[in-house]
């Protein structure tokens, strides 16, 4: 049976799975729409930002399920590594 921290922990990389593959079908039915490469709508903020929030989420949720020190140590770097991806690219669209 899982307690509540599990059920939140595996939450986090369910729903956070789940954006990410939002973000990319959403990403591909836009560029399918505008006529564009998909490759070149893949690159753009509007998918970068939710797609990188998505693998944050998904990240988290791994690292903090994780049972060996170095499997938490690697989702957590891969969990910062997309937040600064997401808002670096956010930062970078504003200008």
């Amino acid at each position: 049976m899982i307690d509540g921290w599990g059920l939140i922990r595996n939450a986090l990389w369910i729903v956070g799975l789940a954006i990410g593959l939002a973000a990319w079908s959403i990403a591909r039915w836009r560029a399918h729409q505008q006529g564009l490469p998909p490759r070149q709508m893949l690159s753009m903020p509007p998918f970068i930002v939710p797609f990188c929030a998505g693998m944050a989420l998904f990240s988290l949720g791994l690292a903090l399920g994780s049972r060996r020190w170095w499997e938490t140590a690697a989702w957590a770097v891969l969990t910062v590594l997309f937040i600064l991806q997401g808002a670096y690219s956010q930062f970078a669209s504003r200008r």
